[in-house]
């Protein structure tokens, strides 16, 4: 039996309702908020790296707003060690980004549930407290507290490592933790109520979920590591050197064309790395 619509109590069907129009004035006021915001974005982080990338291809920038001419012989002049301090940097990176997505997502598990009062808020304390110090402070207590025996680590590349660990592992650890939902937890429950070990639970179930989350991590402690300088300045050993280290020292002498080109090298390799990182793996479909 059809029911009939009494027009008077619904509205008509076919008709769509119109938009609310905002006043000319509104529209303005809006189209130019966005317009300083994008000015200003342009200006704080788009126009350094822009002049970055002019700066090493400049033949001579003095006094103009262009370079004079465009060369690549910054880039051809950049030697062994540069290179390898680009290498250093890569590994030190992905190092650290991988020790620090373990560590974090393994502190984010053993908190997961746990009342944050007494020992549970004590080991959060403990995780978060290297963004509350400054990183040269940090790297000189680190410096101090491992250059003798039995644990010296002044003359090896593992001081740097240890340091910058520890200055990424706090945004790891909150990468893992902001995850880790209550919907997980009923998962884990219903994986282990019908007889899963936990090995598996954790391996079938927490893993696949966290995908995001440990993408999230290490693309951050990679991009935070080859940034980092104060820390490892204060405690890099002799003979050892990454990018920030050798631009700094270019910078210091006044060869910032040079410093330009070995930057931009780096900023590129780490882009490609970030997304690589970022990139989706297709799921293998079960026959």
């Amino acid at each position: 039996m059809a029911v009939e619509l009494d027009p008077t109590v619904l509205p008509v069907m076919h008709k769509r309702a119109r938009p609310v129009q905002r006043s000319l004035l509104t529209r303005i006021v809006g189209g130019m908020f966005l317009a300083f915001a994008a000015l200003l974005c342009f200006w704080l982080f788009v126009l350094p790296v822009v002049v970055v990338a002019l700066s090493s291809v400049a033949a001579h920038w003095s006094g103009t707003i262009l370079p004079d001419g465009f060369s690549m012989r910054w880039f051809e002049r950049l030697g062994s060690s540069d290179f390898d301090a680009l290498t250093t940097s890569l590994e030190i990176g992905f190092g650290v980004a991988v020790l620090g997505t373990i560590l974090g997502l393994w502190l984010a598990l053993a908190l997961e549930g746990r009342d944050r009062r007494g020992l549970g808020a004590l080991v959060d304390t403990i995780a978060m407290m290297p963004n509350g110090v400054p990183s040269v402070v940090l790297g000189l207590a680190v410096l101090i507290a491992y250059h003798k025996r039995p644990l010296d680590l002044s003359s090896s590349a593992a001081i740097v490592v240890f340091v910058q660990l520890a200055l990424v592992l706090p945004f790891c650890y909150r990468c893992a933790a902001a995850a880790l939902r209550p919907e997980l937890t009923v998962l884990r429950e219903a994986a282990a109520s019908l007889g899963a070990p936990p090995s598996m639970v954790l391996r079938r179930v927490v893993l696949p979920q966290l995908v995001p989350a440990i993408r999230a991590s290490l693309a951050l402690g990679f991009a935070l590591s080859l940034g980092e300088l104060g820390a490892t300045l204060t405690v890099y050993p002799p003979g050892f050197a990454t990018v920030p280290i050798v631009v700094v020292g270019q910078v210091e002498r006044g060869y910032y064309l040079p410093a330009s080109a070995l930057s931009l090298i780096l900023l590129l390799v780490s882009l490609a790395a970030l997304l690589l990182i970022a990139a989706r793996v297709p799921r293998r479909r079960a026959d």
